[in-house]
């Protein structure tokens, strides 16, 4: 019955984005391709781009502590940081997906990314550490509108049987944009410098911008310019609390997002320590901890692509995620188990391993997040709940780069993480006890 009921929701479209009109180029080759094809194209080279740009400096740490004179293991407050940019977007950002449309908004978050990294690189002061920070911040923002301009596009677009397959596509984008940035960046910045890596990922964020400008007109057709746009709507109370409120409308939705704030903290403190610890613990060089990164990210690509359609063939998202929290402890414990006399065959099977558990899970989630959703809430639905989520983002790198400041293991921060999806399989089985008495 939930799932049927979903199902209906799902088929309403956005009631500030209408369907799409016919006409002009992009409409004649929709007939001859369906319109959710290109919509998921379009969703999916965004996603690559933004996740390309929040990896970049990530991937690089070593060198840019090196070049800041910090502790490598502040590399985490980059990560930190980032994604409190994300937070920033979500929780004010929602009418601005009303006013310009979902790719314009993905449109100018990439811009905004490119300008962070190229300031980082050759405007600011090389090597002082606040300008990572603040490139960092803003980089985070521009990410902020990937999540619910995603969603309101292809919730919109994607077949209803196939929801959870279409989503997992689109966010197999991000690993693919974290490996590219784990092989594009650390040769190049090896070769050329720190400076010019980040400039190459400016270029090809704009890139990017270019590619989507063919469907903006189409795929935003339903936005309302007419729309008022001024500092006290973004900061108003109802807006503020609006993404919050539509998280109260499904009962699932607030375990959904505990759940998936578990996750986070355990991917996030994955990618956002994994190339320094492999150079600072494991011992590995930059340019061989950045193929390995590439592979554990590149393994999460099929492997959100493959558990989307996992979700689709069980009929139950909800569940292949419970599976997915069980896959995320295991993950965080064989990183834990890896040392310096590991072969390099063993660290990248180790790599795949900890890539189709503990990256694949983002699709499904906003999927289910999106289906769960009212018909006209989706973006308010899902701007909430991945607020929430970053709260693990954010705090999981902190607390991880305090508890190796503090006991000099990695080892040790890798296993406490194994314990917030096993608090969030504790809830689920408690309150489903609860439900059954």
């Amino acid at each position: 019955m939930a799932n049927a009921a979903g199902k209906d929701r799902g088929a309403a479209p956005s009631p500030h984005l209408d369907p799409l009109p016919e006409g002009r180029g992009d409409a004649r080759r929709a007939r001859r391709v369906p319109l959710w094809i290109w919509a998921l194209a379009v969703t999916s080279v965004m996603q690559v781009e933004s996740a390309f740009l929040t990896i970049a400096m990530t991937v690089i740490g070593p060198t840019l502590t090196d070049a800041a004179g910090v502790p490598a293991e502040r590399i985490g407050q980059l990560t930190a940081i980032s994604s409190f940019g994300t937070m920033l977007f979500l929780l004010t950002g929602g009418p601005l997906l009303v006013r310009y449309g979902p790719v314009r908004l993905l449109q100018l978050g990439a811009l905004l990314g490119a300008a962070a990294l190229a300031l980082s690189a050759l405007g600011w002061s090389g090597g002082w550490w606040p300008s990572f920070l603040a490139a960092s911040l803003l980089v985070g923002i521009a990410y902020g509108p990937s999540p619910p301009a995603g969603s309101d596009i292809l919730q919109r677009h994607a077949p209803a049987g196939r929801r959870s397959l279409v989503f997992s596509i689109k966010q197999a984008a991000a690993p693919l944009g974290g490996a590219l940035a784990g092989l594009v960046v650390p040769p190049l910045a090896t070769l050329y410098g720190w400076r010019a890596a980040l400039a190459v990922a400016a270029l090809l964020a704009a890139a990017a911008t270019l590619a989507a400008q063919p469907w903006r007109e189409t795929l935003d057709a339903g936005r309302d310019p007419t729309r008022r746009m001024h500092l006290g709507a973004l900061l108003s109370p109802a807006a503020l609390a609006a993404p919050f409120r539509a998280l109260g409308l499904a009962p699932i939705l607030p375990r959904l997002t505990y759940l998936a704030f578990s996750f986070a903290v355990v991917q996030g403190c994955l990618l956002g320590f994994y190339v320094t610890y492999m150079v600072a613990d494991v011992g590995m060089p930059l340019e061989t901890a950045g193929i390995a990164f590439a592979v554990l990210q590149g393994t999460g690509v099929v492997a959100r692509v493959c558990v989307g359609w996992i979700a689709d063939r069980v009929g139950s998202a909800f569940a292949t995620l419970n599976v997915l929290a069980l896959g995320s402890v295991a993950t965080a414990l064989g990183t834990a188990a890896i040392a310096p006399g590991w072969p390099l065959a063993a660290i990248l099977a180790a790599g795949i391993a900890s890539g189709f558990a503990a990256t694949s899970w983002n699709g499904v989630y906003m999927g289910e997040v999106a289906r769960m959703a009212p018909p006209g809430k989706i973006g308010d639905a899902t701007s909430g709940s991945t607020f929430l989520t970053f709260i693990g983002y954010v705090l999981g790198p902190l607390v991880f780069s305090a508890v190796v400041e503090h006991t000099g293991s990695y080892r040790i921060a890798f296993v406490l993480t194994a314990l917030l999806p096993l608090s969030a399989l504790a809830l689920l089985r408690a309150k489903r006890r609860g439900g059954a008495r």
